[in-house]
Parts: C-alpha cells; structure tokens; sequence
C-alpha cells in the first residue's frame, strides 16, 4: 500500500458522497440528470478502476468502482424516472434511445456551429 493509493482513494471516496445528495434526489424526488452524461462517466470510471487495478492499487479500485457504480445508479435511475413520468408505456431501452437521439442532434446543432465560426 503506497501513500499514492491512499491518496486516490480518499479522493475517489469525497467523490462518491458528494454524489450521495445527487442519487438521493434521482432516487425520491424524480430528479434527472443527463443519461449520457451520467453513462459514459461510469463507463471511464470503470475502466479507470482497471487501470488502478492493472497498477496494483487495489484500495483505490475499490473507491473508484464505488464513484463509478454511483454514476451507472444515476445513469439508470434517471431513465427509469423520466420513463414513469413522460413514456408510462414503453421500455427503458426506447428512452435510451430517445436520449441518444437527442444527443445525436444537439452535438451535431453544436460542431455546426462551431464549423461556422471557424470557417468565418
């Protein structure tokens, strides 16, 4: 055990429960945050705890699995939420979906308009 994992670890636990108040609200209140946002933050967090792992920093994969299980948490329950409220009927997959579309349009409104002020 290095000063380093220690270190990392600390950090990675701050992180996890100053997520708490956030899954907390996603869990009671109906709060949503942004899905691909919150997915793709699990999915480095993971492979970061790889990383950690391949390292031989074996306490800081355990506070980064932590971080990153608490993103994945809100990931789902924000679909889940906004699913019961919008879209009773249908499957968290067809949200996901939806989502992604909506992504897909706003990034691409976004490099347009990025093009168009490089290319003035």
């Amino acid at each position: 055990m290095s000063w380093q994992d220690i270190a990392i670890t600390v950090i990675t636990f701050l992180l996890a429960v100053m997520l708490l108040p956030q899954l907390q609200d996603v869990l009671h209140r109906g709060a949503v945050v942004n899905f691909f946002t919150a997915s793709f933050t699990s999915l480095l967090a993971y492979v970061l705890s790889v990383v950690f792992a391949s390292l031989g920093l074996w306490i800081s994969v355990i506070g980064q699995t932590t971080v990153a299980s608490i993103w994945f948490l809100l990931a789902y329950f924000s679909v889940r939420n906004v699913r019961d409220n919008q879209y009773p009927d249908k499957s968290l997959f067809f949200v996901a979906r939806d989502f992604l579309s909506v992504w897909m349009m706003g990034t691409a409104f976004s490099l347009s308009g990025f093009a168009r002020k490089i290319f003035r």
